[in-house]
């Protein structure tokens, strides 16, 4: 294909565009891959998973943004898995022993009695203001270790939609 020199402007403008779009698509396409990459490698690999009913794990999203993406979680405790929890901030009171409670039942530790289940959550909330929450209050930066593919799905995410102008 040949065009002329007056035309030429035109034409880089015109590919200009095409491929800011192809850029900003792939970006979103890697951002997907990301939140994919967390829930089905990442999560799983962590020695203690942190999935109870699934609700951090479902949390994780890819959302759009002017000029790119981001990975985000929606949830609201994810901050506290992500950074961790130190031990002098935890606080036994009884909305958190009655949230232990509740896993120690669904967990089917110590049997159903509700007593033996509230021993069990009192003991590992003193636990956790011995030793802090999420890796000893340090957190699982679960985002932090999936960065680290990040650059490759951007490469070849961008990589596609270019090839597909």
């Amino acid at each position: 294909m040949a065009i002329s020199i007056f035309e030429a402007p035109r034409w880089v403008g015109l590919m200009g565009k095409k491929i800011r779009d192809a850029g900003e698509r792939g970006l979103l396409s890697a951002a997907i891959r990301t939140v994919a990459h967390i829930q089905t490698e990442v999560i799983p690999r962590e020695p203690r998973i942190p999935v109870d009913r699934g609700i951090y794990r479902a949390g994780w999203r890819a959302v759009k943004i002017p000029k790119g993406a981001m990975v985000i979680n929606t949830v609201p405790h994810a901050v506290l898995i992500e950074y961790g929890v130190r031990a002098s901030n935890v606080k036994a009171g009884r909305k958190m022993i009655e949230a232990l409670t509740a896993w120690v039942k669904r967990k089917g530790f110590g049997g159903k009695k509700g007593a033996d289940a509230a021993s069990i959550a009192w003991a590992i909330a003193m636990s956790m203001k011995k030793k802090g929450i999420f890796d000893g209050g340090k957190g699982l930066h679960i985002l932090g270790k999936a960065s680290k593919k990040i650059p490759q799905f951007i490469d070849e995410e961008i990589g596609r939609e270019i090839g597909r102008i």
